[in-house]
């Protein structure tokens, strides 16, 4: 009895764990060829697959104060090699980066990011509740002229976060959120998720909301897995202007 009521424990000890990471395994990232954005210009806007056979499709942008956009257009070669000026987006290319930036994971309808869109009023001591219009309320007893700082120092602040199982994905602030910029649904049916952490480490996440970090994958953008799930590239940032572009073996 006494030997049954213990193993019962133990079960109900281990039923209680959180689950484990995803039965993945990755290889150590390679890198595969540089960008220099001091020759290309621009800001990096997407790394797909669905280009030629051999090659990723690259692309940045230069935007105006009116947030007009200019594209550039690149053929990257995944043997070594320098970027490749292209007329325009690779039709493949497109309808990968349909599925890859989307709010729903490819494949599994009912697994979709929970987004969040906020505002505050903050000032330089605080900020005050969403959309009051109230200084600071953090201050003891404020006197007329903290009260009158409060108000001309206030401005208005916007958050969106996006969160998968409770986890975060991505945030910004005042800017708006770039789909794929930092995360890549794997194909369709698998429910994984690779995403850049705050740290902007390169982390796995699967539909259950288990997570492992690929160990070595640093300073990572645009990370984006291969149609047969069995690859993951994404850019490294290298310094200045530069970015290497990695690809990590996925088992």
């Amino acid at each position: 009895m006494i030997i049954a009521f213990l193993l019962a424990l133990v079960q109900a000890a281990a039923a209680s764990q959180p689950p484990g990471p995803p039965a993945l395994s990755f290889s150590a990232p390679r890198a595969v060829c540089e960008v220099d954005l001091g020759k290309l210009k621009g800001s990096p806007s997407r790394l797909s697959w669905g280009a030629p056979e051999g090659r990723l499709y690259f692309r940045t942008v230069e935007t105006d104060r009116f947030y007009n956009e200019r594209a550039r257009h690149y053929l990257l070669p995944l043997g070594g090699g320098q970027p490749e000026p292209t007329d325009g987006e690779p039709v493949g290319s497109s309808s990968y980066w349909a599925w890859k930036s989307g709010p729903v994971a490819p494949g599994v309808p009912d697994l979709r990011f929970d987004v969040d869109s906020r505002e505050e009023n903050k000032t330089a001591t605080g900020s005050t509740k969403e959309a009051t219009g109230m200084p600071n309320p953090f201050r003891s007893d404020p006197t007329s002229s903290q009260v009158a700082s409060d108000y001309a120092s206030m401005q208005r602040v916007a958050t969106t976060t996006l969160r998968l199982k409770g986890q975060l994905i991505a945030e910004t602030t005042n800017q708006p959120l770039i789909p794929g910029l930092t995360f890549g649904w794997g194909p369709a049916p698998s429910g994984l998720l690779a995403y850049a952490d705050g740290k902007k480490r390169l982390v796995v996440i699967d539909r259950d909301g288990r997570k492992v970090e690929v160990p070595g994958a640093a300073d990572v953008l645009l990370p984006a897995w291969s149609p047969n799930g069995k690859q993951i590239a994404y850019l490294q940032k290298k310094g200045g202007k530069k970015y290497a572009v990695m690809i990590v073996d996925v088992t």
